[in-house]
């Protein structure tokens, strides 16, 4: 936070400020990288240690906790063509009643976080902080574990956008490119009398799981359309009035229940490069809301304490999510 508000000293700037600031500059022109050329964790810099506690404080009042994790071998056959899970019992060495767990996956095949060397600005060639390719082929920097050193844990935020929809009768189907607009997202956080607060870990309930299962059961080959390489997916319009939402409310990291967590397939750019590359704001997918939405109506509160461990690999591209909500 110290060097941010060393350079935007009245504070962190709107991304209007932002392409100002960075006009003349050999970076893309809405690039956010102000929390220091040794940065690693973007914008989960603004999960302080004050915040963590005041966000405890506020959102844990009956203890009523909720594993946001969907099961690693769902689906089973993942999106853009990635492997599924793999998982092999073995004996191990001391004997018939000693067992070890052999999983072999791709992590970005179930409830994951994209981390900033996932997916980089396409027209300029780099990663979050000016990581290049070659960085993300043969170092560390910006991996996945420096995210797991400091951990996610604040306030989370549900718009159980899915919920709403149904209430007003405008059912659609979560495996189609139904975007999500911004006016929409305002009108679920009204409805749901949900305000935003710098920091805030934004989740979107879209209603892929609940669509999975009902395919599942009722036409597995739906699935068999959402797995293939160009899935059609909801999610989140590419608009601009959403990049600049998504910019000035400063969110540590954003996350939903399906396998891209924006509209896809995207049509000139996508939010990927804007939210990891630009900004430094992780991407969950997949997450398992489907708990937690059902807690949240019964409660009559959609924000939480949220806290996410990502796995300390060094140079991890993503992570497994092992996230849970508390109430």
């Amino acid at each position: 936070m110290e060097h941010a508000l060393k350079i935007f000293p009245n504070g962190l700037p709107n991304l209007e400020q932002l392409v100002a600031y960075n006009k003349g500059k050999d970076v893309p022109p809405e690039t956010s990288w102000i929390w220091g050329r040794d940065d690693e964790i973007g914008r989960i810099n603004l999960l302080t240690p004050d915040k963590i506690i005041i966000a405890k404080d506020r959102q844990i009042q009956q203890g009523k906790f909720v594993s946001l994790n969907w099961p690693m071998n769902l689906p089973t056959k993942p999106a853009f063509g990635r492997d599924a899970c793999k998982r092999t019992v073995k004996n191990h060495p001391d004997g018939p009643m000693v067992f070890d767990d052999w999983i072999d996956m791709n992590v970005q095949s179930g409830s994951q976080w994209d981390g900033f060397r996932h997916f980089g600005h396409q027209t300029q060639g780099r990663f979050y902080n000016d990581l290049t390719p070659d960085e993300v082929k043969s170092g560390t920097r910006c991996g996945i574990q420096a995210v797991s050193d400091h951990g996610i844990a604040g306030r989370g935020v549900l718009l159980d956008y899915y919920s709403w929809k149904c209430a007003k009768g405008e059912h659609y189907d979560p495996l189609t490119s139904h975007p999500i607009h911004l006016d929409e997202l305002l009108a679920v956080a009204k409805h749901q009398h949900v305000d935003f607060e710098p920091g805030d870990i934004l989740l979107i309930r879209r209603g892929y799981t609940h669509a999975y299962y009902k395919y599942e059961k009722d036409d597995p080959s739906r699935l068999d359309e959402a797995g293939s390489v160009h899935p059609c997916l909801a999610g989140v319009a590419q608009t601009e009035e959403m990049k600049t939402w998504l910019h000035d409310n400063y969110f540590s990291a954003v996350a939903g229940d399906a396998p891209a967590w924006e509209c896809w397939p995207p049509g000139e750019w996508a939010l990927h490069e804007f939210l990891l590359g630009s900004w430094g704001v992780l991407i969950g997918e997949m997450f398992d809301l489907e708990a937690l939405a059902i807690q949240c109506e019964q409660e009559r509160r959609w924000s939480f304490f949220f806290l996410s461990t990502p796995m300390n690999m060094p140079g991890g591209i993503a992570s497994l999510a092992n996230a849970v909500a508390i109430h």
